[in-house]
């Protein structure tokens, strides 16, 4: 009696259902995560960007009180932080904190709109992409929120951001 061997040639239809349906659990337990790396990347750009605030804030309060903390308006009105071009000037607040960057004199040297935010902005960190406007044309939006007080908050998430205060000088992130 001669055997025959039957070969397989593929596999049966229950072991290719099998794989699929390991493939569609392992998938619907790491697409959360790879779902959840733009929220980090968001959290990353904000922090960045506001340590490079809390930095030019730092540096404008300690030139600020290496002039021996004048509180005269004129002595704090467009004091050269770095370079000598214009746009290394900063208008100081009494407190020593950064409060606008206007050239030119002043007759108030403290934040109280917009345009002053987003001065800072311009003044302390801007460079590259890291752009900012009073509006949601740029990376960051720019708002005054009162009280001396700007928001800088992402324009493709506006949950992540942060604040200035410049009554105090803190930097806060909002998220």
């Amino acid at each position: 009696m001669v055997k025959i061997y039957k070969i397989s040639a593929g596999f049966t239809l229950i072991e290719l259902v099998v794989v699929i349906l390991l493939l569609g659990i392992l998938s619907s337990i790491a697409l959360p995560k790879f779902i959840n790396l733009s929220d980090d990347a968001y959290r990353v750009k904000v922090k960045a960007n506001a340590a490079a605030l809390k930095s030019g804030v730092n540096l404008a309060h300690t030139k600020w009180l290496a002039l021996g903390a004048p509180s005269s308006l004129v002595a704090r009105n467009d004091i050269q932080l770095y370079g000598t071009q214009p746009n290394g000037r900063m208008d100081i607040n009494v407190n020593g904190w950064p409060a606008q960057s206007w050239i030119g004199p002043d007759t108030q040297l403290h934040t109280n709109n917009d345009a002053d935010c987003l001065s800072l902005w311009r003044a302390l960190i801007e460079n590259g992409n890291n752009k900012a406007a009073t509006n949601n044309s740029s990376e960051f939006i720019s708002n005054f929120e009162g009280d001396q007080v700007c928001s800088y908050k992402l324009t493709k998430n506006t949950n992540y951001g942060f604040i200035y205060d410049s009554k105090v000088g803190s930097v806060i992130l909002t998220f």
